[in-house]
């Protein structure tokens, strides 16, 4: 009887490792990107305020190695302010875009094993989503102006008070006439009354 649960044992080995060797073994992956806003490769009609990415699990708070950085088609950069973790969510907000064109998203933060996580994704920003978040332009009323003949009519009229001025110069002009020719023609009465005495027979 020992002998053959020796020989039994001996035969069960085999079957023991290859269960060892086939047995799931503990998930070792790291956290992953699950979805984006906007997304990866998407052409948006509404200019994004900020972006979001979402993981498998919340990733570790950790603003000094964590970074999400938006350029743009002229080589700018767009992301404003600190990052926001809220969850399995992260995100940023940017600063007003106002050119359509292709808009790449880089990233890195930590997992919550401990191991970064960096990837980059793009979105394309479509010309009416620009113009519409382009600030409307206000035009200022041009100033009137008046036409040449009536501001050299006006310019040309003397105002009320100097037409009195030079209308009561000239009747004082005239006034002093009319005395001078009424006091020659006393002086010449007079003297003519003389000459006629004079003349007179028994005149002296």
């Amino acid at each position: 009887m020992t002998i053959l649960r020796r020989a039994a044992s001996a035969a069960l080995i085999p079957f023991t490792a290859a269960a060892v060797v086939l047995a799931p073994a503990p998930a070792m992956a790291h956290d992953v990107l699950t979805g984006s806003s906007p997304e990866d490769g998407d052409t948006v009609d509404t200019v994004p305020e900020e972006v979001v990415l979402t993981f498998n699990n919340p990733p570790m708070e950790s603003p000094e190695a964590s970074a999400i950085v938006v350029t743009g088609p002229d080589g700018e950069e767009y992301q404003d302010g600190a990052l926001v973790f809220d969850g399995t969510d992260v995100s940023v907000p940017l600063l007003p875009i106002m050119d359509s064109g292709d808009y790449t998203l880089a990233f890195q933060v930590v997992s919550s094993d401990g191991h970064p996580i960096q990837d980059s994704l793009e979105f394309t920003v479509s010309e009416e989503a620009a113009a519409a978040a382009a600030p409307e332009e206000t035009e200022e009323p041009a100033e009137e102006e008046a036409p040449a003949d009536e501001a050299g009519e006006e310019t040309a009229d003397p105002s009320p008070a100097a037409s009195t001025e030079a209308e009561e110069g000239a009747l004082s002009v005239a006034a002093l006439v009319v005395v001078g020719l009424v006091a020659l023609a006393g002086i010449g009465a007079v003297v003519l009354v003389a000459v006629r005495l004079r003349n007179r027979p028994g005149g002296s």
